[in-house]
C-alpha cells in the first residue's frame, strides 16, 4: 500500500456503492489513484424506483446495474463484494466480515440509510419495509399473494383484512407507494379478480398536519386531493402505535383490521458493524467537517446518509442529491491530494438544492425545481426525465421507459409473479403458504419471526 511519497499510488477505499459512493469512484476513474470499491452487493440500487418493482410495474433488473460493468474501462477502479464489520481509523485498517483486514490510505464511508422502527418490536416484527430490492420484492409477492387469497375467501372479513393495505410515512416513499397501489387495484380488481374494487382498500397515515413535509404545503394538499381521487384513505396527524398479524392500532384509538403493513415512516444511517468511536449525529449519523472528514481524521470521510453534513446550519435530508454532490466533492478533494495540490484551496461543501419531486399516480405529480413548481402532467412529464437521466445503464432506460410506455397506453402492469424467493409475509393460513412453491417444495410465510440463515 502506497503512503504519501512513495512511488505506488495512494489507496483509497470507498465502502458502500449507493448514490454517494458510485458517485465518488466514478469521478475518480482515471485518476493517479488506486480505488477499492467495496459492497456487500455487486450492484448500484436506484432505490427512487425501488416501489415500482412493489407494485408490479418493474421488473428489479431494470433499477439495478451491475458494479464491475460500469468500471470495465476503469483501470485504476476495483470492486470487492464483503461486508465491513470494523473500522480502525488509527491504523487506518477495515476488517470484513470472513476476518481479513484491508488498508488504506484514504477511506470513504459511505454506507447509506437503513429502516428506522424508532424501537417499536410490534412494528419492526410486522411491517414490511420498502428500503432494498429484497424488500421491494417481499412486498410484492405479499400484495399478490393476498390478492389470490382474497379471490377465494369466504369470510367476509378475512377477505376485507387481506384487500387493506396500512401504509405508514406520508414522505415521498409512502405517497408514491400508496398512489401505485391504487393504480394496481384498478387495474386488477374487477377485470381479473371477482373482488368488487371497493375492497381494495388503502390507507396512508402520517404523524405531521400534512403529507410531503419536506414540500411547500400547497403541494402537500395538491397530493392530498389526488390520493383521496384515488381511493386513498389519508389520516393525518396520528401514528401507528402497535401491530398485530390482523389489525394495528392507531394513536387516535382506530383499529384498522389488516394484513398488510407497509413502513416508510423513517429511515436512520448504516453505520457498519461495530460503530465507529467518533461523535454521532442524530439518527446515527456520523459528524463530519466542513470538508466531510470524520473524527478529526484528515485521511477518512463520510458521506451522504451517513454523514451528518450540514448547511447553513441545517442538517441536510437524507436524500440522493447531497450524497452524488458529496461524492464530487470529495472526489475532488482526492484528485487534489493525488497531484500534490492543497485540498483545502477550492474551500468547504456547500449543497446545491437542485429540488425535490414525488409522483402521485398517472399524470400527477409534484416538485420543486430552480425556485418554480409543478403539478399534474407537467410535474408527472417533468419526473419522468428527471429519473430517466439518472438510471444507470443504457438498457435500463430503455426498459424502463418501454415499460413505462407499455403502462401508460395499455394500462398494464406485467410484472405480476410471485416468486418463490423471498416468500411472503404476515399470513399463516395453509391456503397461503401453498401460493409459494420452491424448487424443492412448499415454502411457509413468516409472521413475527423470520426464517433462520441456512
Amino acid at each position: 500500500m502506497g503512503r504519501v511519497g512513495d512511488e505506488r499510488r495512494l489507496r483509497v477505499v470507498v465502502v458502500g456503492a449507493g448514490f454517494g459512493g458510485l458517485q465518488l469512484a466514478r469521478a475518480l476513474a482515471g485518476a493517479p489513484l488506486e480505488v477499492l470499491l467495496v459492497d456487500r452487493q455487486n450492484y448500484h440500487l436506484f432505490t427512487p424506483l425501488l416501489y415500482q418493482v412493489a407494485s408490479s410495474l418493474l421488473n428489479p433488473s431494470d433499477i439495478a446495474f451491475p458494479v464491475r460493468a460500469m468500471f470495465r474501462d476503469a483501470p485504476n477502479v476495483r470492486y470487492r463484494q464483503a461486508e465491513v464489520t470494523a473500522v480502525d481509523l488509527e491504523r487506518r485498517r477495515l476488517e470484513l466480515g470472513g476476518g481479513e483486514r484491508l488498508e488504506y490510505d484514504y477511506l470513504v464511508l459511505a454506507t447509506g440509510s437503513t429502516t428506522n422502527y424508532f424501537g417499536n418490536a410490534s412494528i419492526e416484527a410486522r411491517a414490511l419495509g420498502l428500503k432494498n430490492l429484497p424488500e421491494a420484492l417481499e412486498l410484492r409477492n405479499h400484495s399478490l399473494a393476498c390478492l389470490e387469497a382474497a379471490s377465494h375467501e369466504p369470510d367476509a372479513a378475512e377477505r376485507a383484512r387481506l384487500m387493506t393495505t396500512v401504509i405508514v410515512g406520508g414522505g415521498p416513499t409512502g405517497v408514491e407507494y400508496a398512489g401505485a397501489l391504487s393504480e394496481l387495484m384498478a387495474l386488477v380488481l374487477d377485470g381479473e379478480y371477482p373482488i368488487p374494487r371497493a375492497l381494495g382498500r388503502i390507507v396512508l397515515v402520517e404523524a405531521q398536519e400534512r403529507l410531503l413535509a419536506a414540500f411547500r404545503p400547497e403541494l402537500g394538499r395538491y397530493t392530498e386531493e389526488r390520493l383521496a381521487a384515488m381511493g386513498v384513505e389519508v389520516k393525518l396527524g396520528v401514528r401507528v402505535t402497535e401491530a398485530h398479524d390482523d389489525h394495528v392500532l392507531l394513536s387516535d384509538g382506530t383499529r384498522v383490521e389488516s394484513r398488510t403493513l407497509v413502513w416508510s415512516a423513517g429511515v436512520r444511517a448504516a453505520d457498519v458493524e461495530e460503530p465507529l468511536p467518533v461523535p454521532h449525529a442524530r439518527g446515527g449519523r456520523l459528524e463530519v467537517d466542513a470538508y466531510l472528514r470524520v473524527g478529526g481524521f484528515a485521511h477518512a470521510f463520510a458521506i451522504g446518509d451517513l454523514a451528518g453534513a450540514r448547511d447553513d446550519g441545517k442538517e441536510l435530508p437524507m436524500l440522493s442529491a447531497p450524497a452524488m454532490q458529496q461524492g464530487r466533492f470529495v472526489a475532488r478533494y482526492l484528485r487534489d491530494v493525488a497531484a500534490g495540490r492543497d485540498p483545502e484551496r477550492r474551500g468547504p461543501y456547500r449543497y446545491q438544492d437542485k429540488g425535490i419531486m414525488a409522483v402521485i399516480g398517472r399524470n400527477a405529480a409534484v416538485a420543486e425545481l430552480g425556485g418554480m413548481t409543478f403539478t399534474g402532467f407537467v410535474g408527472w412529464a417533468v419526473w419522468l426525465l428527471v429519473h430517466i437521466y439518472f438510471l444507470i445503464g443504457f438498457r435500463n432506460r430503455l426498459a424502463v421507459l418501454w415499460t413505462w410506455w407499455w403502462n401508460y397506453v395499455r394500462r398494464d402492469r406485467p410484472v405480476r409473479i410471485i416468486s418463490s424467493s423471498p416468500p411472503p409475509r404476515l399470513l399463516e393460513q395453509e391456503r397461503l403458504r401453498a401460493l409459494v412453491v420452491s424448487d424443492t417444495g412448499p415454502r411457509s410465510l413468516r409472521s413475527a419471526t423470520p426464517p433462520r440463515e441456512p
